[in-house]
């Protein structure tokens, strides 16, 4: 069993999320990994893996429960897997184990938490230490994983040096780009790489990494990231580490963190899924086969191509990289939803909805092929089996608020439009902060020639998102069913301008834009605007 401890001097640079990757692909190359959550404050790792949280619903236990059961009564539980969750990433994948923190939704764990005397039973409890390593031993014996990989706690305490000093083989530790991450990576690497700290007289080997780089192609800003790495290398890193292991980022990224494999790509991330391929191929070196180094090496330029051919214009040149990606790595189902967008764009809905129908039928639950058959079925204008569909996943979906929104394009293009207003209704109740609730609402009551009340809806659509383009439309919709063309000419012209892509499908498919179509002023606006009926 190798054991990976991944640390971070604060919080927020993507500690996490780089455990769940790398624990991720190793379960895709058949490796039994097991995984413990030591972030006790703030444990959030069993939120991260790409797996459906239904199954922490209920009350279970964790490594807190685990602890406490030690600390206070001094019973050393051998059962280990009573405190353990089994995990399925997908069908072409083992299960993970995953050793949770606790079920923090439950007050005995804030409870059970507060009361553990860290110092106590490190420090003071004769066999303090010896309970972890007999934790680690039980682990083997009874889990028997080839991987296990701890999220420990941030900063200097107690548990972060347990996890780090005495259970690690090797150490990961993730910093961002500024003075206190780095300062404070470079106090906990100094104090690893010193054997007179060392509890059992063996040096765990280093790995760093720098995270949260923004990702460019510009060659300038790729030799100015260069420079950046061998600073910190000098500054920070030497004489103990050499090595820096890059996870740039994206927006997408810095808003909301997420599982960068397989699972959820697009266009942006392609580069990071890469970067976590590196930093796998360093924790794994002599950890694999020659067949599965081999299948690393297409996995990895599977990758490759795929990231070709997002940053590609030309659907030909997208399919024809793809193709070859799915070849190298035919169980990335991810590679097959890329192509069923590809194919989606160009209208061919019969390819597209062949590969949809494949991720299905190997992972019932993709909510992106489902949404993306859904959404084919309305552009094939075959609203009942869209509407048939988006039935059959609401039912265990019924707060998707993506599902919904399908739910009220159907009843919109069906003219069913009290249900389709009462859809809305329930997004609104859903998240009454949702701006696009209200706006479409408002468009489905200027439908129903409710013109007031579409009003009151827009201005509070407005008022969450003042840059909301179905409500600034909408508006301008309003405003020429009541007779006030310079108001409908003036929030028309706005909304073109914010969205001229999607103003232009909106022409085509409202039949307002039908009965002004000979006007003057709105042919000189389709004219300036390149805006045109198809």
């Amino acid at each position: 069993m190798k054991t990976l401890t991944f640390y971070s001097y604060k919080g927020g640079v993507g500690r996490s999320l780089a455990l769940v990757n790398i624990a991720t692909r190793l379960s895709e190359f058949g490796k039994k990994v097991c995984i413990i959550d030591f972030d006790l404050e703030a444990p959030g790792l069993h939120l991260k893996l790409p797996v459906n949280h239904s199954i922490l619903k209920s009350d279970y236990k964790g490594i807190v429960d685990y602890v406490y059961s030690f600390s206070n009564n001094g019973v050393l539980e051998e059962n280990i897997k009573e405190y353990t969750l089994e995990l399925s990433i997908n069908e072409n994948s083992r299960p993970i184990t995953l050793i949770p923190a606790g079920n923090t939704n439950s007050e005995n764990y804030w409870k059970k938490l507060s009361t553990i005397n860290w110092y106590d039973l490190i420090y003071e409890n004769p066999n303090g230490l010896a309970f972890f390593l007999k934790l680690k031993e039980i682990i083997q014996e009874k889990i028997k994983p080839d991987f296990l990989l701890i999220d420990s706690r941030t900063g200097i305490s107690e548990m972060s040096g347990i996890s780090l000093s005495l259970l690690a083989d090797q150490v990961v530790i993730v910093a961002a780009n500024n003075k206190e991450n780095l300062n404070g990576a470079k106090k906990i690497i100094a104090s690893l790489s010193n054997p007179e700290n060392s509890i059992l007289n063996k040096l765990p080997k280093i790995n760093f990494v720098l995270s949260r780089i923004p990702f460019t192609d510009r060659p300038e800003d790729r030799n100015k990231e260069n420079l950046l790495v061998s600073r910190i290398r000098r500054e920070y890193l030497s004489p103990f580490v050499n090595d820096i292991n890059v996870i740039h980022s994206d927006r997408e990224l810095e808003e909301v963190e997420k599982i960068k494999i397989a699972y959820e790509k697009d266009e942006n991330n392609a580069q990071i899924s890469i970067d976590y391929l590196k930093l796998f191929e360093v924790l794994t070196k002599d950890d694999l086969t020659e067949n599965e180094i081999r299948r690393f090496k297409n996995i990895r330029q599977s990758e490759r191509l795929y990231f070709q051919a997002s940053n590609s214009n030309n659907p030909s040149i997208q399919i024809e990289l793809i193709n070859k990606a799915i070849e190298l790595n035919k169980s990335n189902l991810e590679l097959y939803l890329f192509r069923a967008r590809v194919y989606e764009n160009l209208k061919d809905y019969s390819n597209s909805l062949d590969d949809l129908n494949y991720i299905l039928s190997k992972n019932i639950n993709s909510i992106n092929a489902i949404y993306a058959k859904i959404r084919i079925f309305i552009n094939k204008k075959e609203y009942q089996t869209a509407n048939e569909l988006s039935s059959i996943y609401l039912e265990n979906r019924r707060s998707d608020i993506q599902l919904l929104t399908y739910k009220i394009i159907i009843y919109t293009y069906l003219k069913e439009y009290d249900l389709a207003e009462e859809i809305c209704t329930e997004i609104i109740s859903i998240n009454p902060e949702y701006s696009a609730g209200y706006s479409s609402r408002a468009n489905v009551k200027r439908l129903k020639k409710n013109f007031d009340s579409a009003l009151d809806d827009i201005f509070k659509a407005l008022e969450l998102d003042s840059e909301n383009i179905q409500a600034i439309g909408t508006l301008a919709e309003v405003y020429a069913e009541l007779g006030r063309m310079n108001d409908f000419y003036i929030h028309f012209e706005n909304s073109v301008k914010l969205n001229r892509e999607f103003m232009l499908q909106v022409i085509n498919e409202e039949d307002i834009y039908k009965q002004i179509k000979d006007d003057e002023r709105f042919l000189s606006l389709l004219q300036k605007y390149n805006l045109y009926f198809y």
